[in-house]
């Protein structure tokens, strides 16, 4: 595993891309990667992609906020509601077995690549800047739910808020990506201090790779957001999803 760590790098630059261009977190591509890969241990995997994707998703919140596109009251209440599901799914990873985690990783990234097939988020600018947060009150609790999965198995909550952000509340679709990259962020940060604080260990060497790959992804997911064809993206990431969630599936019999 050690002469294998620098792919991270690469990996890095290429997962951070693609997930701050459509506004998710990279764990659904981190975790498959490390599982398979680096044949990490769940727990260390969880803890080594949330350090990565905290660096990551800093550098793209620093490029979005730059830009003036982040709801700051809404990314707070967001990330307020997820904490309790943080340090939830945090624990519950120490009981699952690889061979189930897979199982459930490969389920939610099948999920995932349905969620971004069925819904029509288009990248335009139509839509508002802000929303009350009073208008995002009623789904709290969806937000909340999936936050488990964040602490489990360091998969984002942004495949679920941008739905939410941009079908349920008519946000702008660049509004609605920087918010969730923010959120996410901060989900991120909680996620740490949570599995440090229980004692958990990261892999090192695949941290100090990844984490300056992601930083310049970061850079470039934001710009390629503004010019890249939405279709072509979102088609590219669907199959992508697909196949890591069949083959994560398919190993864990």
């Amino acid at each position: 595993m050690p002469d294998e760590a620098w792919l991270s790098f690469p990996v890095g630059i290429i997962i951070a891309t693609v997930v701050s261009s459509v506004g998710i977190g990279g764990g659904i591509l981190w975790m498959p990667f490390f599982l398979i890969i680096l044949k990490m241990r769940p727990e260390t995997a969880v803890l080594t992609s949330l350090m990565i994707q905290t660096a990551g998703m800093g550098s793209g919140s620093v490029a979005y906020l730059i830009k003036k596109r982040v709801d700051i009251p809404l990314a707070t209440l967001w990330l307020v509601v997820t904490i309790p599901g943080i340090a939830i799914g945090a624990i519950l990873v120490q009981t699952i077995s690889s061979m189930h985690l897979e199982l459930v990783l490969g389920a939610i990234t099948l999920m995932t690549a349905f969620l971004f097939v069925s819904a029509n988020q288009k990248y335009t600018d139509r839509g508002k800047d802000r929303v009350a947060v009073r208008t995002a009150a009623p789904y709290c609790w969806t937000v909340g739910f999936f936050a488990v999965g964040s602490g489990m198995l360091s998969v984002s909550i942004g495949e679920w808020l941008i739905p939410i952000m941009r079908g349920k509340m008519t946000m702008r679709m660049h509004v609605a990506v920087a918010t969730s990259i923010f959120t996410i962020f901060g989900t991120c940060i909680v996620g740490v201090s949570t599995h440090l604080m229980l004692g958990g260990n990261p892999y090192v060497p695949a941290v100090l790779w990844g984490v300056p790959g992601v930083i310049i992804g970061g850079q470039i997911g934001p710009r390629i957001a503004e010019k890249i064809n939405e279709r072509w993206l979102k088609d590219i990431f669907i199959f992508m999803l697909t196949l890591i969630g069949i083959h994560l599936i398919y190993n864990s019999y």
